[in-house]
């Protein structure tokens, strides 16, 4: 049977109209994204127009906020590719014929979005690539995008050294949450076994969790390197400094601190959880920076005042006997008053150091919502507290550690590794608020090193970009490095 027979002689009932509503979690999401200065970008199939209406409604684009569409067409016969930025109409469509002076919808910097088809991209990167990077910085909705296209636009954005995560729940998203540095399905098909992430909901509630915890898996990390690092050094010290006198810390000694204090402390460290709010605020982003390397040198500064204070002390005790000069150094010169006082002292500051780097928000949960770590915390520091004070004699045998009666010389020891705790974490509160970096401000701004803001600058610069309703011509010859 033909079409034709089919379709005659019908009786019109009415129009059938399909919505595609805004799942109810997308909006309160892109509002937290946004709150913490982190881009949103869109990409899809969809027409440009049911694309802006669709950022509008779920925030991506505010309401005093314009949106300027980028037609770009190919050159065709004679005619050369030509590019043009028009203005938003009133009701939503391209077009906008309202009088405005130029730079006006450029107030504030960022009042306005941009908004293309997959076609105007394509023709972008082929024939007009010195505006493509501006069109990246201020590009919003990319619709009608094919999934080459959307592969392309990831590895752009990349080129301009935005680090990109991608939320896709189909097969035409595949390239795309493969090329991303984080790629998220929403679904259990075909984009599941392209992505890394697989969302256990079908819509981008996960995204905000899954930065949290990244962010705090990097702070936790640092912060373990940060603490091995300091455990090895303050050991080192304590060696070094007993070596000075002929003696050194005894075997059972060596193990109290490396397998009941260190390893213990460094297991329970990093489980702690994610903070509950995400905020502007960026974690340090290199290991080998002034910030984490400053606060490595000052710590060991700090510790190596400690510990050679309480030699010092202990030397200037009435009751102090000093070490036989002509015994080996080792175990031939245990137990004594020396070795006693600075393994008393580092003990103490192995304990300082994990609580002082146990970095809490804005990126992690508090230190006390670690209950394992507390736990074991307050454990170590009583056992701690107990062989400073008032050890058994089978423990000092054991450890061989010097039995002392001077009770102030105890407590004396106790306070200094008090002072410690205070100085090592007023010190470490300067570190993060970045006073380290006074240096390079003194050296005066310099630019920074991601393409994306030097550009974003620059726009703010220029009040005049992008000119509307003025067709451009792609000059011959242009090219633009991405590097």
């Amino acid at each position: 049977m033909e079409r034709e027979a089919v379709e005659s002689e019908l009786q019109f009932l009415g129009f059938l109209v399909m919505r595609n509503l805004l799942k109810p979690e997308t909006a309160p999401v892109i509002t937290t994204l946004r709150s913490a200065c982190l881009r949103t970008v869109m990409a899809t199939g969809d027409n440009i127009l049911t694309a802006v209406n669709v950022a509008r409604g779920c925030g991506m684009v505010g309401g005093g906020e314009r949106v300027i569409f980028v037609h770009a067409t190919p050159p065709l016969g004679p005619t050369p590719p030509i590019l043009r930025f028009v203005l938003e109409s009133e009701d939503g469509a391209q077009g906008g014929t309202e009088a405005l002076p130029q730079g006006l919808y450029q107030q504030g910097g960022g009042s306005y979005h941009l908004a293309l088809t997959g076609e105007s991209f394509s023709v972008l990167c082929d024939y007009f690539p010195e505006h493509l990077p501006k069109v990246l910085v201020r590009g919003t909705v990319f619709a009608r995008m094919s999934p080459e296209q959307k592969t392309q636009l990831v590895r752009a954005l990349q080129g301009i050294n935005h680090r990109v995560l991608m939320c896709g729940d189909g097969a035409n998203d595949c390239g795309a949450l493969r090329a991303a540095d984080v790629g998220v399905s929403l679904s259990e098909a075909e984009s599941a076994v392209a992505a890394p992430f697989t969302s256990r909901t079908d819509n981008i509630s996960c995204v905000p969790l899954l930065i949290r915890e990244g962010r705090c898996s990097l702070v936790t990390s640092f912060a373990l390197f940060k603490y091995m690092a300091l455990y090895s050094i303050i050991q080192y010290s304590s060696v070094l400094i007993l070596y000075t006198v002929k003696t050194n810390l005894s075997d059972l000694q060596f193990l109290l601190i490396d397998l009941g204090i260190v390893t213990s402390l460094a297991i329970v460290m990093g489980r702690g959880g994610p903070a509950q709010t995400l905020t502007p605020a960026r974690p340090p982003a290199r290991l080998l920076s002034m910030t984490v390397l400053g606060s490595l040198f000052l710590h060991t500064v700090l510790l190596l005042l400690t510990q050679t204070s309480a030699l010092l002390i202990t030397q200037a005790q009435d009751w102090f006997v000093p070490l036989n000069a002509t015994v080996v150094v080792g175990a031939g010169n245990l137990p004594n008053a020396e070795n006693t006082a600075l393994f008393s002292v580092s003990g103490l500051q192995y304990l300082t150091m994990a609580a002082v780097l146990y970095k809490g928000p804005p990126f992690r949960c508090p230190l006390y919502t670690n209950v394992l770590f507390v736990l074991v915390f307050l454990c170590l520091l009583g056992l701690l507290c107990w062989l400073v004070l008032a050890p058994l004699p089978w423990m000092c045998r054991l450890l061989k550690l010097l039995p002392l009666d001077d009770m102030a010389f105890k407590v004396l020891l106790l306070a200094l590794a008090a002072l410690h705790l205070i100085s090592a974490f007023m010190l470490e509160v300067l570190v993060d608020s970045e006073v380290l970096n006074c240096v390079q401000r003194l050296r005066g701004a310099r630019q920074s090193k991601k393409l994306y803001k030097r550009l974003d600058l620059s726009l703010r610069e220029q009040p005049d970009w992008p000119p509307l309703d003025q067709p451009l011509l792609t000059p011959p010859g242009t090219t633009i490095n991405l590097s």
